[in-house]
């Protein structure tokens, strides 16, 4: 079964769900009601997310809404595609644009309860980072699984800025401590959950206050100082 795609002109507006997408495809995140906010770009990779289509019609909607390059516009795209479990069917729409929003809506009735995954790839390799924000909302007869409570930060990165000496691969640990390939050690503390803000303090190096976007890492600005990994 194929879900047949459906050009929209635009995206209702819901409430917004933050979610943690995943950057692994044996284990895709649980899309949640509502619209998924997600940032994508070459230099991470893919995202994965899921969701189960109910009986009955389903409904998912993709936008798209490129990254520019030094404050100017840069045409970029990313492949969304959505397939079943056992990947007997999927179907995939490529969004690009160099400023403006793009989207789609894959639309089309199920049989029965099927788990759906969807990947959200941006254009492979290039030295200059593109990529951009998306959205994604499920509806019509759909359910979601339950939002994971661990803390999103856990997890291993790769330094990419922000300090003077390199620390190699960095382990965000759920006890709070961080270990480095180096040999430092350190400390991670959340500041403030409604921005996803965090204290990082590694020995030797200075206390940065950084912002956790799912999908990259650890970022200062629109800078990516710790680069989350598979």
């Amino acid at each position: 079964m194929k879900l047949v795609l459906v050009c929209c002109l635009a995206m209702a507006l819901s409430v917004t769900a933050v979610g943690a997408q995943s950057l692994k495809p044996e284990a895709p995140s649980p899309l949640q009601p509502g619209i998924n906010e997600g940032v994508v770009d070459n230099f991470v990779g893919p995202q994965y997310w899921y969701f189960t289509g109910d009986t009955g019609h389903t409904r998912l909607h993709a936008q798209f809404k490129p990254m520019g390059l030094l404050g100017n516009p840069y045409q970029s795209q990313i492949t969304v595609t959505l397939s079943d479990e056992a990947n007997t069917w999927h179907t995939s729409k490529v969004l690009s644009s160099d400023s403006k929003i793009t989207d789609y809506t894959f639309d089309g009735d199920l049989k029965k309860p099927t788990k759906l995954l969807i990947s959200v790839i941006p254009s492979p390799g290039g030295l200059v980072r593109t990529g951009g924000n998306y959205q994604l909302e499920a509806t019509g007869a759909v359910s979601f699984a339950q939002k994971s409570t661990t803390d999103p930060i856990i997890g291993t990165y790769k330094q990419m800025a922000g300090y003077t000496s390199l620390l190699g691969a960095s382990k965000f640990l759920p006890d709070g401590s961080i270990q480095t390939a180096s040999g430092a050690n350190g400390t991670w503390r959340l500041f403030d959950k409604g921005t996803q803000m965090y204290t990082i303090n590694i020995e030797g190096q200075s206390q940065l206050s950084l912002q956790y976007v799912p999908g990259r890492g650890l970022c200062d600005g629109d800078t990516i100082i710790f680069q989350e990994l598979k």
